[in-house]
């Protein structure tokens, strides 16, 4: 028969379409628990890339809100002083505050209240002044307790008011009650003009609580008035207020307010308009920071132009957004920063389980070739699985990012906080699609990836395939180029950059603060891919070196088990480097977990020096007492253990051309040592020690009229001091002469560098402690032998500033010293509250935002590593199993063979443990003092000053037992027994035609 000469048809573009999505579909059955693993992978970074956003957003926008939320800070408010009353007139300053705020800030404006404040109108014969308060009635019904009576009204021809049950009762009146007032005016020739003002008492009420946001700091507790009298704010309506005090400006006037009448004292106006902090967002940051700052530029600096209300001023929260402006600026770089290292190591993830798909497939790619199947055939059937993995991932990463955003601001953020999930679940479609430039991005990466596996497998023959898998015959691309030395030496570099470019003195305090946690994680992350470049380099021949100890030893089964390892270390590398990195960012995870509990206490501790500290008011009576009554006053206090009272003051450098910032600190040598808390990184004398020495040189001191002092390093560094050396310093009080007994690390309040000058910031550049009895004798010699004028009065003895309280820690007790501190006689101003501190800094957003973008990198992380190496070493024993059905044959026993596979697993492991437990400490000590995120009253923790003193705290000093024992050994144990156990069980079949049929299952 003759041989037909027609040539097959050609396949179309749909054909071949058709065959490549066939082919790929023929081979996912074969391979789908692999691409199941692999795509889990790609979907777990989708995720983390994209919760990391949105649970920085929530978490950021609920730190903003809470500092909005705290002492009325969210509202704007402007004040202006009215000459006369006029209703048109304040409608149209209040137009015009209202246009300003629309513009600049618009629907980030929640409402507004207004309010009027009279001026002091005497009544009565001893000296007794009402202040008229005026509030709108409809919002204020909601925020007072009416005991009597009713509320003023808004109309009537007399205007209304409400009084406190205090007023009442030292005022002698009741509900019903009519008094009169006289409103003062001034004619155009200055002369006084009495108008009598009727006020009908119509009920008795109390504030719900004084402290009220709705109040903006006015309250109705009466104010003494000298020895006779008192001054009482009235409730009134601002509605009835105007209306009636415009009635008499026009008779004061004579029904001509042009004429020049006005008020003999003004009346104030206030506005004020609430931030709508129940639905701001982190991401309007920015444009409430400028909006705040051009409305209260705009609002300052144009006046009105009206002859009776002038625009005085206005206040509003612009430095404190400002401030939380910088600090998500310090936090949101490292957040990312870590994400995307989580993400990379998922992709590395995804590589692995690719190659692992490809090698898997390497006899089925073998009979595909041998039967005419084309190269772009095969790559384009295995490209096709791994795009179909990246379109879903791109589908469903972003909607379960939502779901884990919600469930870790469950679990991390405290319950007032959660509300500001509502930023991303008030819309789930637009925060999805707003997540997928990311989302797309890591897909990409993670297909290039796959692909790049697919592409260098399908480039081989089975010849090659097959030699490969028994012996490498080369190492890769980047090995025999030499990349690994060229990336060493950037990192190298790198790394010195990034330690040059942060130390003191070459950038100011605000740039280095900000910049130095990126670049020092950079540089980390630089110093640690040499670290593993080299070990790529290097493990090849530690496991020939390996392989000829075992040759040395009696016994096959070490023997075997090096070699194999050294034929083909790639596998083996492979799970050692995933499940290493994975360790060690799980061991960096809870390090700085540990590191930052441990750092609360100890940075709240730093900032009050004590359990509680304050300042006195200007008027306490405290200040006649003695040093010891004043203690005493404060030691009766239910709960304190100890008080100790003192002065602190910012002095300056006043010799040797030095212009320096110095902070004072002077205690009462005799009781601080009980009352102060000092660490042995503050000093590594005690502080008892310390204060005893203060108190011994006292009497001597007091003569010479120097005062001992106890200087810091900063301070030290900064006036050029030595043990013995006199410096003087000078402040409000005058010039005070100083010896330096001696150098200690940290005072303990006093957040000071001496590298901070040449800065716009103020840090302190150094620290002094001294004795305050001391102190207050040196410098009222020196004031009294200034004041040598005949007949000048004698300068008193500087009185004591500061109060330190070491109490109980029990509830009851604090809740007396804070109830005890907030009022009466022993009122305190800015309380620092140590307890208080640490619980704030605990539940602060921002630092749960970075634990918990930890916490699930760490998670996933570990269980990717963990389910790649048990995936990597089933493979390798079911690819194995021909060979171990010859070793069965020739006389090898089960428990042999089990014995190969227990020391590759003990290598690789015991590899694993060692490099994850190195990278991670190495990672924890570069990276962990430089992560400074815990916020503090006064803003930022990590902000200059306090930066300073806290980057010592050993990161370590907790977690690495726990974390080495607990997180390494026991994980990674575990899976080795499960690993193993399936293999030996596999090994273990008795017939040789039971593994040759698994094996071609």
């Amino acid at each position: 028969m003759a041989r037909s000469t027609q040539k097959p048809p050609r396949q179309g573009g749909l054909s071949r379409i058709s065959a490549t999505v066939t082919l790929a579909l023929w081979q996912l059955r074969l391979t789908w628990r692999l691409l199941l693993v692999s795509g889990a992978g790609v979907v777990a970074a989708v995720i983390l890339v994209c919760t990391v956003p949105l649970y920085s957003q929530v978490a950021m926008s609920a730190g903003l809100r809470a500092t909005l939320n705290t002492s009325d800070n969210a509202t704007i408010t402007v004040h202006s002083v009215a000459h006369l009353i006029s209703r048109s007139a304040t409608q149209k300053v209040a137009g015009q505050i209202q246009r300003e705020l629309q513009q600049n800030l618009g629907e980030q404006l929640a409402g507004s209240q207004f309010s009027v404040q009279s001026p002091a109108l005497a009544y009565g014969q001893h000296g007794d002044e009402i202040q008229l308060s005026g509030w709108s009635m409809q919002s204020t019904s909601g925020n007072v307790h009416v005991l009597e009576g009713r509320l003023p009204q808004d109309g009537g021809a007399t205007l209304e008011i409400a009084l406190t049950p205090e007023a009442a009762k030292n005022l002698n009146l009741t509900v019903g009650s009519t008094l009169s007032v006289t409103m003062p005016f001034l004619d155009a020739n200055d002369h006084e003009v009495l108008e009598p003002l009727p006020l009908h008492v119509v009920g008795i009420f109390s504030p719900n609580s004084p402290s009220n946001n709705y109040w903006h700091g006015t309250s109705f507790a009466s104010v003494l008035q000298g020895k006779q009298g008192a001054l009482y704010p009235v409730l009134a309506s601002s509605e009835n207020y105007l209306t009636i005090l415009e009635t008499t400006s026009n008779t004061a006037s004579g029904g001509n307010p042009q004429n020049g009448t006005s008020f003999e004292n003004p009346t104030d106006l206030f506005w004020y308009y609430t931030i709508d902090t129940a639905h701001l967002d982190i991401n309007h940051l920015d444009a409430l920071s400028s909006g705040l700052s051009n409305v209260l530029a705009s609002i300052n600096n144009q006046p009105v132009a009206d002859p009776f209300v002038d625009k005085t001023s206005s206040t509003g929260p612009s430095d404190l957004v400002s401030s939380y402006n910088s600090g998500i600026a310090v936090v949101r770089i490292p957040l990312l920063s870590l994400a995307y290292l989580i993400a990379g190591l998922m992709l590395f993830f995804v590589s692995l389980m690719t190659d692992l798909l490809v090698d898997r497939q390497s006899e089925s790619i073998a009979v595909l070739r041998s039967r005419g199947a084309s190269r772009q055939q095969i790559f384009s059937s295995l490209a096709t699985q791994s795009i179909w993995v990246g379109i879903i991932a791109l589908l469903v990463g972003p909607l379960l990012s939502i779901l884990v955003a919600r469930f870790l601001a469950q679990v991390t953020l405290s319950p007032t906080d959660q509300g500001a999930l509502n930023v991303i679940l008030a819309d789930p479609i637009s925060t999805a699609l707003s997540l997928y430039l990311e989302a797309l991005a890591t897909v990409v990466v993670s297909i290039l990836a796959m692909v790049f596996a697919i592409n260098r497998a399908s480039r081989l023959d089975v010849l090659a395939l097959r030699r490969e898998s028994s012996r490498s015959a080369g190492g890769p691309a980047w090995l025999r180029m030499g990349l690994d030395v060229l990336a060493g030496v950037i990192a190298l570099t790198g790394y010195g950059f990034s330690v040059y470019i942060t130390s003191p003195g070459i950038t100011s305090v605000s740039v280095r603060v900000l910049i130095l946690p990126p670049m020092t994680l950079v540089g980390a992350i630089f110093l640690l891919l040499g670290c593993m470049l080299l070990f790529l380099r290097l493990f090849p021949f530690i496991l020939d070196l390996l392989s000829n100890l075992a040759v040395r030893r009696r016994g096959v089964t070490s023997m075997l088990a090096v070699a194999q390892m050294a034929r083909a270390p790639r596998q083996s590398l492979r799970m050692t480097l995933l499940l290493a990195l994975a360790v060690a960012f799980g061991i960096f995870s809870l390090v700085f977990s540990a590191s930052q509990a441990q750092r609360i206490p100890t940075v709240a501790a730093y900032q009050v020096g004590a359990d509680f500290s304050g300042t006195y008011a200007a008027n306490s009576p405290l200040s006649p007492l003695s040093i010891s009554q004043q203690e005493a006053q404060f030691a009766h206090i239910p709960g304190v253990t100890s008080a100790s009272v003192g002065y602190t003051s910012q002095t300056r450098g006043a010799e040797n051309g030095i212009d320096a910032s110095i902070e004072l600190r002077a205690v009462d040598a005799n009781t601080f040592a009980k009352t102060g808390i000092w660490s042995t990184q503050d000093s590594s004398q005690s502080l008892n020690t310390l204060m005893q020495q203060l108190v011994r040189q006292r009497d001597a001191a007091i003569g010479q009229g120097v005062v001992p002092a106890i200087v810091d390093a900063a301070a030290w560094k900064t006036l050029s001091l030595s043990p013995g050396a006199p410096f003087s310093l000078d402040d409000l009080s005058g010039t005070v002469n100083y010896i330096a007994l001696g150098e200690i690390d940290h005072i303990p309040t006093v957040n000071d560098s001496a590298d901070a000058s040449g800065t716009s910031d103020y840090v302190a550049q150094g620290g002094v402690l001294v004795d305050f009895t001391t102190y207050q004798s040196v410098l009222h010699a020196a004031t009294q032998g200034q004041a040598t004028t005949p007949g000048q009065a004698t300068i008193p003895p500087l009185a004591p500033s500061t109060v330190w309280l070491s109490t109980q820690d029990d509830a009851g007790s604090l809740a007396n010293v804070r109830s005890a501190l907030a009022g009466g006689t022993r009122h305190l101003l800015d309380v620092n509250d140590r307890r208080n501190l640490a619980s704030v800094m605990s539940n602060d957003p921002l630092s749960l935002a970075l634990l918990g973008v930890l916490a699930i990198g760490t998670v996933t992380a570990l269980l990717l590593g963990l389910l790649g190496n048990l995936t990597v070493s089933w493979l390798s024993a079911r690819s194995r199993l021909i060979n171990f059905a010859v070793m069965r044959a020739l006389g090898t026993a089960p428990r042999q063979i089990a014995s190969i596979l227990t020391y590759e697993q003990i290598i690789v492991y015991a590899t694993a443990i060692g490099l994850g437990v190195a990278f991670g400490m190495l990672l924890s000590f570069l990276v962990l003092p430089a992560f400074v995120f815990t916020s503090s009253a006064g803003g930022l923790a990590g902000g200059t000053g306090v930066f300073y003193v806290t980057q010592s705290v050993p990161p370590l000093l907790i977690a690495v037992p726990v974390l080495l024992i607990g997180l390494a050994v026991g994980l990674l144990v575990a899976v080795c027994i499960v690993a193993l156990g399936m293999m030996i069980r596999v090994v273990s079949r008795p017939a040789l035609s039971s593994m040759l049929r698994l094996s071609g299952d």
